[in-house]
Order: C-alpha cells, then structure tokens, then sequence
C-alpha cells in the first residue's frame, strides 16, 4: 500500500468521524433545548399557579379581582389601582413567558393561552384605559405583540358577527 492510499482512507475515517461528530452534537443539542423547554413550562406553570394562590389567599383581593373584571366602576380609586397593579404583575410575567416562547423556549400550545387571557384581560374598560395610557414599563415588542394579538381577535370577532354565527 502506498501513502496516497493511506492518505485518502485516513481522509475518508476523518471525514466519517467528523459526520458521527455532528450527529451527536445534534442529537445533544435537542436533547439539552428539550430539557430547557421542559424546565420553561414547568416555571411557567408555577408562576401561574403562585399568582392564583395570591389572590385565592386574600379575600380582599379576590373580591377586588372579581369585581374589576365584572364592574370596576364600582370599586374605589384605590381598589382601582390595586385591580391594575395585580393585573400589571400578571403582564410582567406573561411578558417573560412571551420572552421565553419568542426563543423557542417555551411552545406555542403552552404561549397562546397567556396571550389570549392577556387580550382577554385588555377588553376591560380600565385596563383599555391603562394600556393604552402607556405608563406600563414593557418591552415594545412585546406590547407589538398583544396588540396584534387583539386586533386579530377583532378582526375574528367581526368575521364572526358578519357571518351571523354570533
């Protein structure tokens, strides 16, 4: 044998080892971005679940919560204020949740249902009012976001009510 040959099955084993290299590194790298997503979902789903526990907690402020979604006319300007501080720190943490989905951390199934409540939330008079006052601190694109987001829940809505289905 000689060295050419050893050369090109030398280059023909690197060349082998190179691909197997990558298959690896791919098959590592979605295993690690799967753990991440899991580990997302999961710190979501607790974030969700201790800022529940704080209004279920004080009875005060389940009474402020209900009230401001159904009549907030009806409660005082502090309750009002409350009712917006509570509903801001629910923003914040769905705006790190449109953070995280944004990076293909978190999935689109476990995205879209902070993003509807959010735009569910904005069709409250009040909450119309401070969203649209522009006092909040968040992220341009994130409010981009939701406003796309409402605005085609709008345009939905409308198709809906053209078509007589509601």
């Amino acid at each position: 044998m000689n060295w050419t040959a050893i050369g090109t099955i030398a280059e023909v084993v690197a060349a082998a080892a190179v691909v197997v290299s990558l298959i690896y590194l791919a098959v590592q790298v979605r295993q690690t971005s799967g753990s991440v997503r899991a580990a997302t979902e999961l710190e979501a789903a607790r974030m969700w679940s201790e800022f529940h526990a704080r209004a279920a907690h004080s009875l005060d402020m389940t009474r402020i919560w209900d009230l401001g979604h159904t009549d907030a006319e009806q409660l005082t300007e502090q309750e009002q204020q409350r009712f917006i501080w509570f509903v801001a720190e629910y923003f914040f943490l769905v705006e790190g949740l449109f953070r995280q989905f944004r990076h293909s951390f978190l999935s689109e199934s476990s995205w879209r249902p902070h993003e509807a409540a959010v735009v569910g939330l904005l069709e409250n008079e009040l909450l119309i009012r401070w969203w649209q006052s522009g006092v909040s601190p968040f992220s341009p694109e994130f409010v981009e976001a939701i406003d796309r987001a409402r605005e085609a829940r709008r345009d939905e809505a409308w198709s809906y009510k053209k078509l007589g289905k509601l």
